[in-house]
């Protein structure tokens, strides 16, 4: 059966290849072609699975994505299979369709554990993301194919549609079906799908075909090939029963019509004994016959079976036809088909001369045989000869009826010993012609083969070969020198291209430094505004964006520090020197003053509220009036850093209070390091980067 395949390369063959093996004829009709995207690659950064809707996005996602690990959830098996193929091993197939893959993916697949990503074409069938959003899940769908519908039917197709050659047409998306019907319509073939059955994957795709009026449509069970193909062969083999169920009843017609019967045409065999039993019966009947005129019964002579006989005779005519096939053949060969001529000719053929030996020893020990026979047949008639008058003497039968039988009998063995003896005739002539045949052979054998002289048109056709056979080697010396030549000149272009590339490679490294130093440039300036906008106490957002955007990954860490800062900004160095000169005293009294839960505590800490002193001449020792005299002296001198170590160093109260102030100055330590760190690792790398000369 003739079947039209609609989809898309390369499925489409491989359908092809598949019906085949059924026994159908195919013709192939995509509806559409397919376009990958290349160089388009997939994120799947923070994604627990893939959902891949057709073949086309399974070899589609192969080279977009280098990660194999991810789970994939494919709409069928077949798109399973090709998901496979691309190297994923943690595949899931649904039941066929769209539904049935929500369905899979709401039963194996949680929202919290991560998005969903699509990969599909430009145009898909259902709406898989708003199925799989009601439910919470985040589905992303990312196109990596176009299928782009083709404009017109082949015209050797659009002639079979007319002719009614093509009676079967497979559908297995919606797509192709709803292209095939406009294609139709605009082809004018519309009227001519009344000879045309459709096959669909599911009833979606059978919906698309509505507005034709096929001769059938047929979908299904499930929307998989399996299925599809399993429903084509059912369908064919009950049409197929159709048409041959009135072959049984045609055929008894023609059975009866020709009035013969099972037997006819066959040879018959004699069996052995049946006319013996014959004549047995003939007897009995003469006696009965003879009992009722005498009241003495003569005991007849039996006749001999002839059944020995007629075996003989035809065995004696099978060896006649054996021994005269080597000179019969020649001459029936050239009417007897090629097959046939092969097998006898391989049997009964053209002998050789040991062959022609073995078939002549065989007819003469055949003609011993038939002399024996032939003897004793001659004594068995001798004998029936004698008993015959001694039956008549001590019978009183019927002398004319046992003289009937003698007489047909001797009349018979007189006919079969004549023809034995022609047959023996036959049989020697037949000994004759193979000698003769021998003879021949053997002169052929050791003739001297001759050998004749071609004919004219033969002896051109030579000189015509011998000519071209010049021809070819002058071309082929031809090519022989253009390769020379080309390979000399591939040589010298060989050369030019690894200068060329020595050239670029230079050129390729300097313009590399050359960026490199612009990079460091930028760098500098870049950290530049970040300390100016440092140096005060507002944020420095757009000063630390500048640097992390020309900055690489060694400036990482740095820039990492200083993220938490810039939206507030750190204190001044002056404001520092400020709030500590106001708690100084409060850090000195808190360590001198005793606990507020007694009542003479809570007096002296109002007496202190109100008189505030501490000494700050004296800078040696550990007490808190001496740390907190060192902090500020090292403040007035500019270093936080050991005005910081100082405070560090309270403990109690003393160090509760100046913890506040101490965390500020922390904040505008990390910024100055920070600074200091990223000007020394820009100017460091500038340093040790050795010039181009």
């Amino acid at each position: 059966m003739k079947i039209l395949i609609t989809r898309p390369e390369p499925d489409g063959s491989r359908l092809a290849r598949i019906l085949k093996k059924m026994g159908h004829e195919t013709r192939l009709a995509p509806m559409m072609h397919i376009e990958t995207f290349r160089g388009k690659q997939v994120d799947i950064t923070g994604a627990q699975a893939l959902l891949v809707t057709s073949a086309n996005g399974a070899r589609a996602l192969g080279p977009a994505l280098k990660s194999r690990d991810i789970k994939v959830l494919a709409v069928g098996a077949a798109t399973a299979e090709a998901v496979r193929h691309e190297g994923f091993t943690d595949v899931a197939a649904a039941d066929g369709d769209v539904n049935s893959l929500a369905a899979k993916v709401i039963a194996d697949c949680q929202p919290e554990n991560g998005r969903l990503i699509h990969v599909a074409g430009s145009e898909v069938a259902g709406d898989l993301s708003g199925m799989l959003s009601e439910k919470g899940f985040q589905c992303e769908r990312i196109v990596l194919y176009e299928a782009l519908p083709v404009t017109s039917l082949d015209a050797k197709i659009v002639r079979e549609i007319k002719s009614g050659d093509l009676p079967v047409v497979l559908f297995y998306s919606p797509r192709t079906a709803a292209i095939f019907v406009d294609l139709v319509t605009a082809a004018g073939l519309a009227q001519h799908m009344k000879n045309i059955t459709a096959y669909c994957l599911s009833q979606a795709v059978a919906r698309k075909l509505e507005t034709l009026s096929f001769a059938g449509i047929h979908v299904a069970a499930t929307p998989d090939q399996e299925n599809l193909l399993a429903l084509l062969a059912a369908v064919s083999q009950a049409r197929n029963q159709e048409d041959n169920a009135d072959l049984p009843r045609e055929r008894n017609m023609s059975d009866k019509n020709s009035g013969k019967t099972k037997g006819e045409g066959k040879t018959a065999v004699p069996t052995a004994g049946t006319d013996s039993r014959m004549k047995e019966e003939t007897g009995a009947d003469t006696n009965n016959a003879a009992g009722t005129e005498s009241p003495v019964k003569a005991e007849p002579v039996a006749p001999k079976s002839r059944t020995g006989l007629v075996l003989l005779l035809l065995l004696a005519v099978f060896c006649l036809g054996l021994a005269a096939w080597p000179l019969l053949y020649p001459k029936v060969e050239p009417y007897l088909p090629t097959e046939t001529a092969a097998i006898i000719s391989g049997q009964f053929g053209k002998a050789t001369g040991a062959d022609m030996s073995d078939a002549t020893a065989a007819i003469e020990a055949v003609r011993d045989n038939l002399k024996s026979d032939y003897n004793a047949l001659s004594e068995r008639i001798a004998k029936i000869e004698e008993q015959a008058p001694a039956a008549d003497a001590g019978s009183t039968v019927d002398d004319g009826r046992l003289a009937e039988v003698s007489k047909s009998l001797k009349e018979e063995l007189s006919g079969l010993s004549s023809e034995l003896a022609e047959q023996q005739k036959k049989l020697s002539a037949a000994l004759e012609q193979l000698t003769q045949q021998r003879e021949s052979l053997g002169e052929l054998e050791n003739a001297d083969p001759v050998v004749t002289d071609p004919s004219p048109e033969i002896q051109n056709q030579i000189v015509d070969l011998k000519t071209a056979l010049l021809d070819i080697k002058t071309q082929i010396t031809s090519l022989e020198t253009t390769i020379d030549s080309d390979r000399e000149a591939v040589k010298s272009q060989a050369q030019q291209l690894s200068s060329l590339a020595g050239t670029l490679k230079a050129e390729i490294a300097s313009k590399s430094e050359d960026v490199a130093e612009n990079q460091r440039t930028l760098m500098l300036l870049a950290i530049g505004q970040l300390q100016r906008e440092t140096r005060g106490s507002d944020p420095f957002e757009n000063g630390l964006k500048q640097v992390a955007a020309v900055a690489n990954d060694k400036f990482e860490g740095t820039i990492e520090k200083l993220q938490p800062i810039a939206p507030v900004g750190a204190p001044t160095l002056a404001n520092l020197q400020k709030d500590f000169a106001e708690i100084a005293s409060d850090i000195s009294q808190a360590a001198r003053l005793p606990s507020e839960e007694t009542w003479y505590g809570q007096a002296l800490h109002r007496i202190a509220s109100a008189v505030k002193f501490r000494r700050v001449d004296d800078v040696e020792g550990s007490d808190v009036d001496a740390v907190v005299a060192r902090a500020e002296r090292d403040l007035a001198n500019n270093d936080l850093d050991k005005a910081v170590t100082e405070i560090e160093k309270l403990s109690g109260a003393a160090k509760e209070v100046a913890a506040p102030w101490l965390e500020k100055a922390k904040v505008r330590l990390t910024v100055e390091s920070s600074i200091a760190g990223l000007l020394q690792e820009a100017t460091t790398t500038a340093i040790s980067k050795p010039t181009s000369n």
